[in-house]
Formats: structure tokens, sequence, C-alpha cells
């Protein structure tokens, strides 16, 4: 079999360390795929160089490969089957990310973009980790702050004006010509601010639930019963959709998902995202049913609801969430925003935080902008 045959060509060392992938690789539930793999796969050809002791077994080889994406997929079968340890590929990767971005600067943007990143950016990661967990989107974020903070001292640079002298006239009108700078761009005008590097530019003011940021109710219903209702709609679109018109939540909670969230007693069903389950109205609980019966391609045994198809142990990558409902006209951000809206307006703050995930001054926010009264929980809510 291929597989054999590319494992006979490694030292017996290594053969040894990676018997349980050469196992897990005979195993795959489409051996006809295994059959071509060895000679097409370029992430077959780096473990081709790790059996032959090429390239070392370890995160840091692995980290160093010029083929990025092959080494990766490599790395999560190699951490599935015990041959490496695991490691928080999150930090390691925006580390490593960081490490390729910041040299080659000049020193006018050096000294101001390379404390930002590595201090105040890594920093508040952490502090957002710690509230609010890790998500897909975390180091997205992260990444997203830094380019912003670069592209404007790129452009100062450019108008050989320097952060410190550059009065707020220049901020207004950058913001002007690229206004979807001004989210990120915040974070990096706070610092500047707040360590002496900026004194004559405000600070952008948070923007906070915003009704601009979501379907009108009329718009909303109309996407839950095409959620509920279209069976043209992929399944895990559907899911998604469901699941953020209903708890505001992103589309990375659909992502995380695991069969042990669940509670089927077959005549309903209960999720728990948050501290306490709440339950799922018709038709979730038969989507779900039929997610949990789809064949599956690597991890069969997997606790993920939605098993990634390439990165052995662990999901899929929430991004197709969204694309998903992008491809379909659907934005999931004007989606939550209308869920927020709808659930702000009969929840009280603390459920409606532990239903959303979102923080308590934020959920008394949201409650604002719903402009609404409440008195108890609504019927979707456990007791």
């Amino acid at each position: 079999m291929a597989v054999n045959e590319l494992f006979a060509d490694g030292t017996p060392a290594r053969r040894v360390a990676l018997e349980p992938l050469r196992v897990r690789l005979l195993h795959h539930p489409e051996p006809k795929s295994m059959v071509l793999w060895p000679k097409r796969s370029a992430s077959a050809g780096i473990l081709a160089q790790i059996l032959r002791e090429e390239i070392a077994l370890t995160h840091d080889a692995l980290d160093e490969h010029p083929v990025t994406q092959a080494a990766s997929l490599l790395r999560h079968a190699l951490v599935d089957v015990g041959a490496l340890t695991p490691r928080d590929d999150g930090w390691a990767g925006f580390n490593l990310w960081l490490d390729r971005f910041l040299p080659g600067q000049p020193e006018e943007i050096s000294q101001l973009l390379n404390p930002f990143c590595r201090w105040d950016v890594t920093a508040r990661t952490r502090l957002m980790i710690r509230r609010n967990g890790l998500t897909d989107g975390t180091f997205v974020r992260a990444r997203r702050i830094c380019r912003s903070a670069h592209r404007f001292l790129a452009h100062l640079h450019a108008q050989n004006v320097a952060l410190l002298d550059a009065p707020q006239s220049v901020l207004d009108y950058y913001l002007e010509d690229h206004p979807r700078e001004r989210e990120h761009l915040r974070n990096f005008l706070r610092w500047a601010a707040e360590s002496g590097h900026a004194t004559r530019i405000r600070p952008v003011p948070a923007k906070w639930a915003d009704p601009s940021t979501s379907y009108p109710m009329h718009i909303y219903r109309d996407w839950m019963t095409r959620f509920e209702t279209d069976e043209t709609i992929p399944l895990r679109a559907r899911i998604c959709g469901l699941i953020a018109g209903t708890t505001g939540r992103p589309s990375s909670t659909t992502a995380k998902l695991t069969r042990s969230m669940i509670d089927d007693t077959g005549h309903r069903m209960t999720l728990q995202i948050g501290k306490s389950p709440f339950q799922l109205r018709n038709p979730l609980p038969a989507l779900i049913r039929r997610q949990l019966d789809e064949p599956r391609r690597w991890d069969i045994e997997s606790d993920w609801l939605f098993p990634s198809k390439l990165r052995a142990g662990t999901h899929t990558d929430y991004s197709s969430f969204v694309k998903d409902l992008q491809q379909l006209g659907c934005s999931v951000v004007a989606l939550r925003g209308a869920a927020l809206v709808n659930l702000a307006a009969t929840m009280p703050v603390g459920p409606l935080a532990d239903l959303t995930g979102i923080s308590v001054n934020v959920a008394a926010r949201w409650q604002v902008v719903a402009a609404a009264a409440y008195s108890q929980y609504p019927a979707l809510r456990l007791d």
C-alpha cells in the first residue's frame, strides 16, 4: 500500500515514533484517497522528510518549513496521534507572524510599532482571552490591529509628519479616506496617547451597540424563516444562521460546538454554551441530529459537531460558516445584532450576558438600544 511504502523509506527510529500516524492513515475512512495522498500531498512530502530525518520531529522545524499550510496540516495530524506534544498554536502563530511582520520598517515606524504590537497588543489579547475565552477570531483581530497601526504610521511617514507633532486634522482626513480603519486604529491611538507618543490627536471614541449593525426586524424574521424552512440551504449554514439568530453568538460558537454540549432526550434538545443550558426550538434539534449523522472524513470519534476535513483533531474554521452565510447574502454581524436587540428587549442583564457571551456592561448597553423594559425570562430559557 502507498502509505506503507512511504513509511518504509524512513529510518527505524522515525518509523517507531510515527507508527501511530501510520496506523491512523491505514484506517482512514476514505481509503481511495490514501492511495493517492503520499504522491500528491505536500504534507506527505514533509512527512517523508521527517521519516528520513531530514527534518526534525519538532514544532520548531515545522514552523520553519517554507510550505506553511502543508506543515500546519501535518502538525495537526502529528499532535492528534501523540507524535508531537500539544502547544498553544494561536500564540505561537501570532509570535511567528510578528517576527515576519515587524522587521524592515523605517526607524520612525519601528520605534512605535514594535512596542505597540509586542507589548500592548499582546497584553490586551491575553486579557481578552482571560475575560472571554479564546476564539478563532482572537488572533485575526490582533493582526488587524497591528496592520492598521502600521498603515497609519506609514501614511504619516509618507507625509513626513511625526506622530508626536501630528494634528487632529491629519487623523480626521485619514479616517475620511479610510473609514474602515476606524475600528482597529482606535487601539493604537489610545496607546499612543497614554504613552505620550501622540499629544495632539484624540483617540477615536468607541462605537458600541450600534443599531446600524443590526438587520431591521422584518428582514431578521425573513432570514430566520428561511433558515428554518429552506431545504436548499446547506445544513451547516442553516444551523449557524439559526444559532446566531437565536443567541446572538458569533459563528465561532457554532464552529466550536461539541457533542458533549448537547443533551438530547429524543423529545427535546438543550445546548449549553454559557453557564446554563437553553432549549432549542424546532427545527434546530432535527438539523443537529442530521449533522451528527453526517459521515466524518478523519476523526470518526471526534467530539466536534463540525470536525475539520483537513486539520486532524480540530473543528471546521469559523470563516467557513461566515462564507456560507455570505454566499446566501446574509451578514452574520447584522443577524447577530438583530438577535441581540430582540433578546435585550425581554431579558435581564445577567441571563442576557450568559446566553449571548457578551459582558454585563455591553448587555446593559444593548438594553438601552433595545429601549424596552423586561420582567421575566423568555420561553427559550430553562428554569
